[in-house]
């Protein structure tokens, strides 16, 4: 795996630079955020945190799977779409790093991550898992999506094509580049963990599901 990523504030400009526009990239994300979803388990009165909110399309989702009375929170590192969120949603929203979550321990029922991880160094994301597991509530769900590598001849050769870009400029990749995460969620101490891979337009999405053991 590609070890390192730009720094945090050559992405967040990125995502600045980016915003609405950033809904475009469903022709390639839309089929697995959508599948991200729907293994979430959302269910009324949950709490949930998205880690990475975007726009805030799929936190709205989120919000109507989990009324009434369930309670959703966001946060992202860039200025420019945590107020995107929060214009489309009115829910709490915050600017934060997904390294340094601003949550109290063991307060979520479920956690998502949309191509976030993929952003970040991977020498930072055994700290980043820890971080996950200590706010979910034991029993909880997680989902992540990330980019990740090939599984066809199509999502191959793209991949190998997005490295080679990667390689000279990060920054124009917006800084996301293929991730394998399974044994780094193992490492951070969930369980049960489940493996997805969606292939849209030839770019391939890994989904992984874990849950916090309940003996917590």
């Amino acid at each position: 795996m590609i070890e390192n990523t730009p720094p945090t504030d050559q992405i967040q400009l990125f995502y600045d630079r980016m915003g609405g526009r950033y809904d475009w990239f469903e022709i390639y994300e839309g089929r697995a955020k959508t599948r991200a979803l729907k293994l979430l388990q959302l269910a009324p009165e949950q709490v949930v945190l998205n880690v990475g909110v975007g726009t805030g399309k799929q936190h709205a989702e989120i919000l109507s799977e989990i009324q009434p009375d369930g309670l959703a929170i966001g946060v992202d590192v860039s200025e420019v779409m945590a107020s995107l969120a929060q214009e489309r949603t009115a829910a709490p929203i915050c600017q934060a790093d997904a390294r340094f979550l601003p949550c109290a321990s063991e307060h979520f029922d479920r956690l998502y991550a949309a191509y976030v991880l993929d952003l970040l160094p991977l020498s930072d994301l055994p700290a980043v898992l820890s971080g996950f597991h200590r706010v979910i509530k034991p029993g909880g769900l997680m989902v992540l999506l990330a980019l990740t590598e090939g599984v066809n001849v199509p999502s191959r050769a793209l991949v190998a094509v997005w490295k080679a870009a990667y390689a000279i400029s990060p920054v124009a990749c917006g800084g996301c580049r293929p991730l394998q995460l399974t044994r780094l969620v193992q490492s951070a101490g969930f369980e049960e963990l489940q493996r997805e891979v969606v292939v849209q337009m030839a770019v391939p999405s890994e989904i992984i599901v874990a849950n916090k053991s309940i003996a917590e």
